[in-house]
């Protein structure tokens, strides 16, 4: 078995694929509103919007908060 070595998570995903579902989780869930977005997670709007932009990377802990989010609140990101 191959393993990624750019994955972030056990499930092998990719800082590029983070950013996507970040950003899906910003459109279906929050309109495309940073600033609840941002509340939600639990970061500053500025780092969700420079992560939004891909200009910061997606730390683990960040991408179990947007799967989770997107599960209990019965949102489509993937």
């Amino acid at each position: 078995m191959e393993t990624n070595d750019n994955a972030i998570d056990s499930m092998e995903t990719t800082q590029d694929e983070a950013h996507e579902l970040l950003s899906n989780l910003c459109e279906n869930g929050f309109a495309g509103d940073a600033e609840e977005l941002a509340v939600a997670l639990g970061r500053d709007e500025e780092e969700i919007k420079d992560m939004l932009s891909g200009d910061e990377e997606i730390d683990e802990d960040l991408l179990m908060k947007i799967r989770g989010i997107a599960q209990e609140r019965e949102i489509e990101i993937e």
